[in-house]
C-alpha cells in the first residue's frame, strides 16, 4: 500500500530569509535617494597598477605656467615699444617744439636745443666732442652752431692749452635760453607727475634710468625673416 506524499511544510512566518536583513538601510538620504559609492578620482595620471602620477601632472602645470609668463613678458615688451616710439613722435613734434619755444620766449631749432644744453652741462666743447656726445652728425652740429654764433648764442674760442683746438661756449644770451627751458620743462614735468605718489616716482626713476643704460648699451641686429618672435638683440 502506498503512502502518498505529502506536502512540503509551508515556511514558518518568522523565518528570515537568507541574505536579507530587516536592519533599515542607513546609506539612503532623507529624500530616499541613495548615497553615491563611488569615491572622487585621484588626481594625477592613474598606472596600470593604480596607482597616480603626480610628477607628470606637476611638469604640465609648471609648463602652462612657463608659457603663460612668456606671453606675458612679450606682451609687457610691445607694450614698452609702443610708449616709447609715442614718447619720440612727442619728442620730435613740432607743435610740441612750438609750444615749448613759445613758453620759454626763445626761437631755436630741435637739434639747437639739444647743442644748448649739452653745452651748458659740459661747459667749452670741440665740435667733434659735441656731436658724439649728442650723437648727431658733424655736419648737422657745424650748421646749427652757425646760426647760434650768429644770433649770438654761441661763442668760439682758441684751447689755451692748444692754439689748433677750437672750442664752443655758452654767452650770456645762450645760458639764459638754457635756463627758460629748463623751468619751462621742469614745470611741465611736475605738472604731469603731480598725482603719482612717492613711490611710485621711485620706482619710475629707478626704472627709467635702467632702461636707457640698456638701451644705450645694446645694439641692433639685423632683422630675421624667419623671426615671428620678439626682438633680438645683444650687449655690446
Amino acid at each position: 500500500m502506498s503512502v502518498p506524499l505529502q506536502p512540503d511544510d509551508p515556511k514558518p512566518p518568522d523565518a528570515e530569509t537568507p541574505g536579507i536583513s530587516d536592519t533599515p538601510d542607513t546609506s539612503a538620504t532623507p529624500n530616499g535617494a541613495e548615497t553615491p559609492n563611488d569615491t572622487a578620482a585621484p588626481r594625477g595620471n592613474t598606472a596600470p597598477d593604480g596607482s597616480t602620477d603626480e610628477t607628470a601632472t606637476d611638469e604640465t602645470a609648471t609648463e602652462a605656467t612657463a608659457t603663460d609668463d612668456a606671453a606675458a613678458a612679450l606682451a609687457a615688451q610691445r607694450q614698452v615699444q609702443g610708449a616709447v616710439e609715442r614718447l619720440l613722435r612727442l619728442q620730435q613734434s613740432r607743435r610740441v617744439h612750438g609750444e615749448l619755444m613759445s613758453a620759454a620766449r626763445a626761437q631755436v631749432s630741435q637739434p639747437a636745443v639739444i647743442l644748448l644744453s649739452r653745452l651748458q652741462a659740459d661747459g667749452g666743447l670741440t665740435i667733434g666732442e659735441l656731436a658724439r656726445r649728442t650723437h648727431m652728425d658733424m655736419s648737422l652740429v657745424s650748421r646749427e652752431l652757425r646760426k647760434l654764433e650768429t644770433e649770438a648764442m654761441v661763442t668760439r674760442a682758441t684751447d689755451a692749452r692748444d692754439g689748433r683746438v677750437t672750442r664752443v661756449g655758452l654767452t650770456p644770451k645762450g645760458r639764459g635760453i638754457v635756463r627758460r627751458l629748463r623751468n619751462v620743462r621742469d614745470r611741465h614735468i611736475f605738472e604731469v607727475l603731480s598725482a603719482w605718489s612717492a613711490q611710485e616716482l621711485v620706482s619710475l626713476g629707478d626704472l627709467m634710468t635702467r632702461f636707457v643704460d640698456d638701451l644705450q648699451s645694446v645694439r641692433y641686429r639685423d632683422a630675421d625673416p624667419d623671426a615671428n618672435g620678439g626682438p633680438d638683440a645683444t650687449r655690446s
